[in-house]
């Protein structure tokens, strides 16, 4: 058997600390960036991917759609909601009850920047994340690839229709927005958070009938 570090470990390890040391220090390791200060409030990372203002934007309907299982009983997986198929108002319930922004704050008195705190939790209060709605031709839905603006709680067409069948949420992470804090342990929150999120998008789904699956 190889005794061979793989690629997987070495980050493990690279990353990891124990009790007493200093998260903000970097191992001595060529691999790993030596001059990075944490948390630095002259680069604060933008909080959301911005695009081309020109793409047609379709905004979502504030007022959400209510479902009448218990959370215990969906996150327990004996709901039985009616089975429903995803509209616009369900598809707007979704994002927002994931990665929709629910309240901001300053990150320091007088500095410009803001958190954009999300329905899903983040490590840190990065919020790495990024989701996109991929709808086939022939749907209730607009048709095309869509990133969801968590601010303005609309969508944002940036491609064409997918093939396939059925409608995708994708979820994709910023690693710089998380390792502006974290440095490359940041990389472990970003599987983190997206595994919280995907958690909270399938109970969503689940508690309206929608039959989700990843």
């Amino acid at each position: 058997m190889s005794t061979e570090e793989t690629v997987t470990q070495a980050l493990h390890r690279l990353t990891s600390y124990e009790t007493g040391d200093e998260w903000t220090d970097a191992p001595p390791d060529p691999r790993i960036v030596q001059d990075l200060e944490p948390s630095d409030l002259s680069r604060v990372p933008w909080p959301y991917k911005r695009y081309d203002e020109d793409l047609p934007r379709r905004p979502l309907a504030a007022e959400l759609p209510r479902t009448r299982a218990s959370a215990l009983s969906v996150l327990a997986g004996t709901a039985r909601p009616p089975e429903a198929d995803v509209d616009v108002h369900q598809l707007g319930r979704l994002l927002f009850l994931s990665a929709g922004v629910v309240r901001t704050a300053r990150w320091e008195p007088g500095h410009r920047g803001r958190i954009l705190f999300r329905a899903s939790g983040s490590a840190g209060g990065r919020y790495p994340l990024e989701v996109y709605v991929a709808v086939p031709e022939r749907s209730s839905l607009p048709a095309g690839v869509h990133w969801y603006d968590p601010e303005q709680h609309a969508l944002l067409e940036v491609g064409p229709p997918p093939s396939g069948q059925g409608v995708a949420i994708v979820v994709t992470g910023v690693p710089w927005r998380t390792g502006w804090k974290y440095r490359e342990r940041g990389y472990r929150h970003i599987f983190w958070d997206g595994g919280a999120m995907l958690a909270q998008l399938l109970a969503l789904a689940s508690s309206a009938g929608l039959e989700p699956s990843l």
